[in-house]
């Protein structure tokens, strides 16, 4: 008779990796620990400048960016096109300083899965990631 490796009380989860993009490093700091707290979670990487994205999205394969749209809004959605177009694109959860009808709707035209506002960064992030992996 074969043992099992795990007890059958341990379930193996999936570890779903989030990469950041955003220009203020303090952000970047506060948003990687806060999703090292979250269960089912893991940091895939940081890119300090929006223009990094890509390559940390080649490199890093990650299930979710979130992308700071920075102080050029439109670069950022052009971003986010860019980002959705690559052949495995992860979700991607737009972040803007704060969350308004007309910033998500432009977010969605671009192709962004999520908008969230960094003023309700916490909340926002967990309704996103609850909508994007629904349990």
């Amino acid at each position: 008779m074969r043992r099992a490796l795990y007890p059958r009380s341990v379930t193996l989860e999936r570890i779903r990796r989030i990469a950041i993009a955003d220009d203020s490093p303090a952000f970047v700091a506060a948003a990687a620990d806060y999703i090292a707290s979250l269960p089912g979670y893991g940091l895939a990487g940081t890119a300090q400048a929006v223009s990094q994205a890509l390559t940390l999205v080649e490199n890093a394969l990650p299930d979710v960016l979130l992308l700071g749209l920075g102080l050029s809004p439109r670069r950022g959605l052009d971003m986010v096109r860019r980002v959705k177009a690559c052949p495995s694109a992860p979700a991607v959860v737009a972040m803007t300083l704060f969350h308004t009808p007309e910033a998500a709707a432009e977010a969605t035209r671009a192709g962004a899965d999520a908008l969230v506002g960094k003023e309700a960064f916490v909340s926002g992030l967990a309704d996103a990631l609850a909508r994007l992996f629904p349990a």
